[in-house]
């Protein structure tokens, strides 16, 4: 009789414990991925491409009067444009989603010498079958970053005579990069949206609870960038490791503008946190998933525990004044506090939200 009431009462206790609910019930996670696919995803692509088409635009403008010093210019504020809706949009790029698109690097660290061994070559034309041939580090945005800033501190008359010089082919060699950059961001909508290839319909399709789903992905995208970002971007130019600071290898050596992408960077992670590109459009993100499952840091609501270390980041960032290198000597401190800042989200999302999201093996 005992046997059979034990028998009775783990038969009880194992039902009971099949129909308790999921901390985040399966039309949530669809509910979130779709709101993020469709309010940051695809928006993402469209302007990295409206970018794209932006810089082509003043690139030609310039190229015909090379002269022009505010042509210039302003053809240097479309490259910084351009750069962030890349980083804006790369972190989609990551992982089982980059190798599903066969994603490119747009940003790869310049070959100079090779990027002039190209200009002055014998090659007759630049054209598009040329370009598919060159290795990243002589295409993408870095290479148009080395050919409109030089290596003059961001000096305008060393570039404006490289331009003009006698048989330069920098001209046609600037609107070949910015046309196969074209084609890449063009290509990358094109994978990704419903009228083309349609990737984004596997994308929100894959909302299971596991891992390999695509919330588990873009959890993966969020800390390996922030990873990128602490290491790559702050730590190995401050010297974190080394112990000797090496601001040689910030990211944008030639424009100064490596604080404004870590920013673009960062937020490219914020967007996905929170579900929305901008501060009008959105729905719920992975931050409103954790409060579906009442995920806490200590008494406080673990979305909010992030958020404010968001907060903390960007505000760490605002008070840098100077270009990255320079505040590097400078002003190490402020560095320090930003690379420190960085490893306290690194932990709160690669451990606190990854626990909070329930994920299956």
């Amino acid at each position: 009789m005992k046997y059979f009431l034990c028998l009775f009462l783990w038969i009880v206790l194992a039902c009971s414990k099949e129909k308790q609910p999921e901390p985040i019930s399966i039309s949530d996670r669809q509910f979130a991925l779709h709101g993020i696919g469709n309010a940051v995803v695809i928006r993402s692509f469209l302007d990295l491409q409206n970018s794209v088409n932006a810089l082509n635009e003043f690139a030609s403008s310039y190229v015909h009067d090379s002269t022009n010093t505010q042509k210039l210019l302003i053809l240097r504020r479309e490259w910084i444009n351009t750069v962030i809706s890349w980083k804006l949009s790369s972190v989609f790029l990551q992982g089982k989603f980059g190798v599903d698109v066969r994603a490119p690097q747009l940003y790869a660290p310049a070959n100079t010498e090779a990027i002039e061994d190209i200009v002055s070559s014998a090659i007759s034309k630049f054209d598009p079958a040329f370009m598919q041939t060159l290795e990243e580090t002589s295409t993408g945005l870095a290479a148009i970053e080395y050919l409109i800033y030089g290596t003059n501190q961001g000096s305008v008359a060393p570039v404006l005579s490289a331009f003009n010089a006698v048989g330069s082919r920098r001209g046609a060699f600037l609107r070949a990069l910015c046309l196969d950059l074209k084609l890449q961001s063009d290509r990358l909508l094109h994978q990704w949206s419903v009228a083309g290839d349609g990737y984004i319909n596997d994308f929100m399709a894959s909302s299971g609870p596991e891992r390999s789903s695509s919330i588990g992905v873009l959890a993966d995208n969020m800390i390996s960038t922030i990873s990128k970002i602490k290491d790559q971007r702050v730590g190995a130019p401050l010297g974190a490791d080394q112990g000797a600071a090496r601001p040689e290898l910030v990211e944008s050596k030639y424009g100064g503008e490596s604080i404004n992408f870590i920013h673009a960077e960062l937020r490219s992670v914020l967007q996905i946190f929170v579900g929305q590109k901008t501060a009008t459009t959105g729905v719920g993100g992975l931050n409103w998933l954790l409060d579906k499952a009442d995920a806490k840091s200590g008494d406080v609501k673990l979305s909010k525990a992030i958020e404010a270390q968001f907060t903390d980041v960007f505000q760490k960032l605002e008070l840098i004044k100077v270009p990255l290198e320079h505040a590097i000597v400078a002003n190490p401190k402020q560095v320090s506090d930003v690379y420190e800042a960085l490893g306290r989200l690194h932990t709160l999302i690669q451990q606190d939200m990854v626990a909070g999201l329930h994920f299956r093996k």
